[in-house]
């Protein structure tokens, strides 16, 4: 892991809140899963890096989707091609499984970049990849055109019925027997449910966790989760993806 100072090539609103970011990043190497701790303001207001999965690496460029929903986030939907940008990563030693040969990818709203680059690289290893992308509505789902531009199976779902299934993408588990592993990422409350649908249904299911992080090494332990034994691991480091009927949500 280093610190990097990386060039916008793009910075682009997809739907609703959500934005693509490109950043020039020769030379750098990206796990599936794992993040970077993005510089949102130079004069520190405000404070802290943020913390923004890897949705893609295409040659020199990282992908990075996020959602406006704060001053950090507003900042960084006013870059301009040309900008300079400190990063640090790529970070996180807790990354999905590769066992089996068939996989859901469940992904809530801009959670499903958490799973994009894994999706690829299950696919490179020639396993049978299928995501389940859901939202509140259609204009949630604002990563349809990266599904549809790497030529992915996906069902959609939508609470309110505005584009694919109605309903909550945990109805998925019901329709696929137990030799599918699930891997999910997304709000708190959906990878909930999907550990409690999970072992309903005896689906094997890692979950890549989102939590807010000061640092993103392990040191400021800001993003502890408990653990079924009751310890806690840090979400930076020995995650984020930990196999659902580990930890505490």
């Amino acid at each position: 892991m280093e610190d990097h100072l990386l060039e916008v090539t793009e910075n682009l609103h997809l739907s609703g809140r959500t934005w693509l970011l490109k950043l020039r990043s020769p030379g750098i190497e990206v796990k599936p899963g794992q993040f970077f701790m993005v510089e949102v303001s130079e004069n520190y207001d405000p404070m802290g890096r943020r913390a923004f999965a890897v949705g893609d690496v295409r040659g020199e460029e990282v992908l990075i989707f996020y959602d406006v929903v704060g001053r950090g986030t507003k900042l960084m939907s006013c870059w301009g091609k040309g900008k300079k940008v400190r990063a640090f990563g790529p970070l996180g030693k807790g990354l999905f499984s590769y066992e089996g040969e068939k996989h859901l990818l469940i992904g809530g709203g801009v959670g499903l970049a958490g799973l994009t680059l894994f999706g690829k690289e299950l696919r490179r290893r020639g396993k049978r990849v299928l995501f389940v992308y859901g939202g509140r509505t259609a204009e949630q789902l604002a990563m349809i055109d990266w599904l549809r531009e790497e030529g992915f199976d996906y069902i959609l779902f939508t609470e309110d019925g505005s584009a694919g299934r109605k309903g909550v993408v945990t109805e998925i588990l019901k329709d696929f027997d137990p030799s599918w592993v699930v891997s999910a990422c997304g709000p708190k409350a959906m990878l909930r449910a999907v550990k409690r649908t999970a072992k309903e249904t005896g689906h094997r299911a890692f979950l890549s966790l989102e939590e807010r992080m000061a640092c993103g090494w392990g040191v400021c332990l800001g993003c502890v989760v408990k653990t079924k034994e009751g310890k806690f691991v840090r979400v930076c480091y020995e995650g984020p993806v930990f196999p659902a009927e580990e930890v505490v949500l």
